[in-house]
């Protein structure tokens, strides 16, 4: 078992230290980190076999990925997150209402 363990790319003296649920997790998120890569590898090859065939490359832009920017989160949205996590962990609603009193005076 330490075999494929250290097969699949993890530190061998971590092998002993973990539990069996722990080794099942951690090689499956191994297995998926390899075959991740190697989409990307056959990703690249296709991509380079079908641009070579290209008389005119396209805009470079025009293959790369766009991440959209998340929108920041607001004091606000950031201050009802925390209220709504207060009372979802048995916080007292009255002290809720406090608080908040004393934010709004401040």
């Amino acid at each position: 078992m330490q075999r494929v363990y250290v097969a699949f790319g993890l530190d061998p003296e971590g092998f002993w230290r973990i539990t069996p649920r722990e080794l099942v997790v951690r090689l499956e998120g191994a297995r998926r980190r390899l075959l991740n890569e190697q989409d990307g590898r056959v990703w690249l090859a296709w991509h380079v076999a079908a641009l070579s065939r290209q008389s005119k490359l396209p805009d470079l832009a025009s293959l790369l990925q766009t991440h959209p920017q998340k929108p920041t989160q607001t004091l606000q949205d950031q201050e009802i997150g925390l209220d709504q996590l207060f009372l979802a962990w048995g916080g007292d609603p009255a002290q809720l209402a406090d608080v908040r009193k004393l934010r709004e005076e401040t």
